[in-house]
């Protein structure tokens, strides 16, 4: 037990000891410094925009004041000259300034003296005594530049050498004259010719006198900053500090609280202020966090004992408790709210091998591994479940179609469970069995759905394993007989019950049609359409394998021998039909019979199981001997990794499927691919991508040098019959032919 008895009297806290909390430390690293910091530089900031406008704002005002004044002064100029030089001419612009003056002679030189009786100087004063500024004539040599004609002196422009021609032109800005600086607005004279013979300039004053405002202006800004900063260092250093005096006690105290040391009472609530309001706070937050940490740890003690209770221990999935729980809850949801869901029964295929080759650890890291594949496939309101042993349970949340959404997860599963598994430096490869029932079409009681679900996980396990079934009435747990099951494959055969679809292969650069692969199916009289998955592994387990590939690779040959267009065609080869002596005999048959031009055939090899080099690579020599291609399907999964390529006389590869599925949403499936694909098109193999049902996935393979790579998947077309295919490949003929 926790003693709950406070200690009720105040602790002077070791705060001048501790110079963290004291503020022996730089100033501005306590409070007070750093909140004056931040008002003088919200003062600084402030301040300074606030004049840096002001001045840009005089400035701009002053700039155009003079600019206007010296337009001014060039206008009352040049009419003064007008009056005084009638012979002259002016030129002026679309706002009515003068922009020159056209003289036949200069102004300054004896004969026009003569004719109009002014002196410059005497004209220069006129126009000085109207203007109430200094007032200049230029003369212009083209060696010399422009020059006084009163001092002789030479002028030039402040802003400097780029401007050097300004004067010959309407100018107002500013000229040294005579040692000093002034703004001016300048007219330049030119003869009737049109050569420019001088200027005349009419000053608005010096630059001193014009900047003189500016200059006090910002002198009295930085004083009055300098002061403004001054007095808000001294009053906010005054007022942080008081407010903030107990704020280092404060914080200590809740350090303490943090560190779960709650027998100190917090010092400052007798306080009438925010600081006292604090203070009471954090000793609320004493009070409770000793309550609180009483209740915690019981309820943690509590949660523990829970959760072990209802999870295993080694997966850390839900155990049958948990599962007996939440079949009746969701039983109880299915009469009250009509919730329907499914039960799916896994028991992992040939675990007990992998045990006892390896041993109990390398097994617990398998169940471990095949848990955690499982939770991944969940959606929300599934649940993954571990019964015991090597079994599982998935209760699945349905949506809309039970059946549909059973067999998406069911054959999800299967895929996950089929990867290569990777524990203890060990890698394998295992399947698993499933059986499914659904609620409450297979029941509505817990004992009858798991019952009923146990019965076609048996019927999984008796078809050769690694498939999965639904619970149908009259399931027995009578085991399948392999004898029965080997007639019904011949009677299949020989009653033309199996038979071909193709799937179409696609070159991407211009989506022509490549080929098709081939895919068996199996109408079966009593079970109805059965997918390869349930009949190819239990023909490997019985031996008949070698008899149903003989008969698919000769019906693929024959289809395909009579098809308008030369296609080539894929058929699909285990590693058991490899180690049979036959099947170089087999497929020879099968071309000759068939006349199919042995280029057109290509074997394709799953990498799903090891390759046994000594026995499979000679066979795939002798076949590519012949003249077949051979495809390593799967291609960077399982087994069939780059090493494969090297070994064996691959000439074709597919990319696996579950690598593409996750393109759109994985970037490093991405970066592997592209990485695989590129390896295989330096070796000079042909790419298939497989798989390819999302305008995202076509999109990407065609970013990957798309003239070479071929595309298979629902994105292009489902498996369809011979019929449909001669139908297709037809249409392409004609088409062909209207382009000729």
């Amino acid at each position: 037990m926790v003693d709950k008895e406070l200690i009720q009297h105040e602790v002077v806290l070791p705060y001048k000891k501790d110079s963290n909390l004291r503020g022996e430390h730089r100033w501005y690293h306590s409070i007070t410094g750093k909140v004056a910091i931040y008002l003088m530089l919200g003062i600084l900031i402030a301040y300074g925009v606030g004049s840096g406008a002001g001045v840009f704002e005089v400035n701009r005002i002053s700039h155009e004041q003079w600019f206007k004044q010296a337009a001014t002064n060039s206008q009352i100029t040049s009419y003064i000259i007008r009056n005084i030089y009638t012979s002259v001419t002016v030129k002026s612009n679309h706002e009515g300034q003068v922009t020159s003056i056209e003289s036949e002679r200069p102004f300054y030189d004896d004969e026009t003296v003569i004719q109009t009786g002014f002196d410059p100087a005497d004209m220069l004063t006129l126009v000085s005594t109207q203007t109430h500024n200094p007032t200049w004539l230029l003369s212009y040599d083209k060696k010399k530049g422009f020059t006084n004609t009163q001092t002789s002196q030479k002028i030039s422009i402040t802003e400097g050498a780029a401007n050097s021609s300004a004067l010959k032109e309407y100018y107002r800005g500013f000229v040294f004259i005579d040692g000093k600086e002034y703004f001016v607005g300048s007219i330049p004279i030119v003869n009737f010719s049109g050569e420019l013979i001088g200027a005349v300039i009419s000053s608005i004053g010096e630059r001193n006198a014009l900047f003189a405002t500016h200059n006090q202006l910002l002198k009295n800004t930085l004083l009055m900053l300098i002061l403004i900063l001054g007095i808000t260092v001294v009053v906010v250093n005054w007022l942080v500090r008081n407010l903030f005096r107990p704020v280092p006690r404060l914080v200590q105290a809740v350090t303490l609280i943090a560190d779960e040391q709650t027998d100190q009472v917090t010092p400052f609530q007798n306080q009438e202020d925010e600081i006292g309001e604090l203070a009471k706070a954090i000793e609320k937050l004493r009070v409770a966090m000793v309550d609180r940490g009483y209740l915690q740890r019981m309820q943690e003690m509590a949660q523990k004992m829970e959760y072990m209770a209802h999870h295993d221990s080694l997966t850390l999935l839900p155990n049958r408790v948990a599962y007996r729980n939440s079949i009746d809850d969701r039983l109880l949801k299915l009469r009250t709210e009509g919730s329907i869901f499914n039960l799916l029964l896994i028991d992992l295929d040939n675990f007990k091998p992998v045990n006892d080759t390896y041993g109990h650890v390398v097994g617990d890291e398998l169940l471990i591994e095949s848990a955690a594949r499982l939770s991944a496939l969940l959606n929300e309101g599934d649940m993954a479940i571990r019964l015991g042993g090597d079994e599982f349970a998935l209760i699945q949340l349905i949506n809309d179609d039970s059946i549909f959404e059973a067999e998406t997860l069911a054959r999800r599963v299967l895929d996950t469970l089929n990867q290569p598994f990777t524990c203890s430096g060990h890698t394998f490869s295992i399947s698993c069995s499933i059986g499914i029932s659904c609620a409450p079409q297979h029941g509505n009681t817990r004992e009858d759905l798991f019952a009923h679900a146990d019965l076609a996980l048996y019927t999984s396990k008796s078809f050769g394993r690694n498939c999965f079934h639904f619970y149908s009435h009259g399931m027995t747990m009578n085991p399948s007989n392999n004898l029965l099951f080997s007639k019904e494959i011949e009677d299949g055969i020989r009653k033309n019950e199996f038979f071909l679809h193709y799937q179409k292969i696609t070159r991407l650069r211009n989506c022509s049609i490549e080929g098709y692969e081939a895919l068996v199916r199996w109408q079966h009289p009593a079970k109805g359409l059965l997918q390869p998955h349930h009949f190819i592994s239990v023909s490997e387990d019985i031996g008949l394998i070698a008899r149903l590939g003989e008969w698919l690779i000769r019906s693929a040959c024959m289809d395909a021998a009579n098809w308008p267009t030369a296609k080539t065609v894929a058929v699909n080869v285990s590693p058991h039909q490899l180690r049979n002596p036959g099947i170089l005999d087999i497929i020879r048959n099968a071309l000759q019979d068939s006349g199919l031009d042995p280029a057109r055939l290509e074997i394709e090899i799953t990498g799903s199981e090891q390759l046994d080099r000594e026995v499979i690579l000679p066979t795939l020599n002798a076949i590519q001997a012949l003249g077949v291609g051979i495809v390593l399907d799967e291609f960077g999964t399982g087994f069939a990794t780059l090493d494969y390529l090297i070994i064996f006389p691959f000439s074709h590869i597919k990319i696996a499927r579950s690598l593409i599925d996750v393109l759109d949403k994985c970037e490093d499936s991405q970066v592997l691919v592209g990485m695989l694909v590129r390896y295989a098109l330096q070796r000079g193999l042909k790419v298939t991508a497989k798989g390819v049902e999302t305008k995202q996935q076509f999109e990407y393979f065609a970013s990957l040098s798309g003239e070479e790579i071929t595309v298979q998947g629902y994105y292009f077309s489902r498996a369809v019959e011979n019929a449909s295919v001669m139908a297709e490949l037809e249409q392409e003929k004609m088409e062909s032919t209207c382009d000729l």
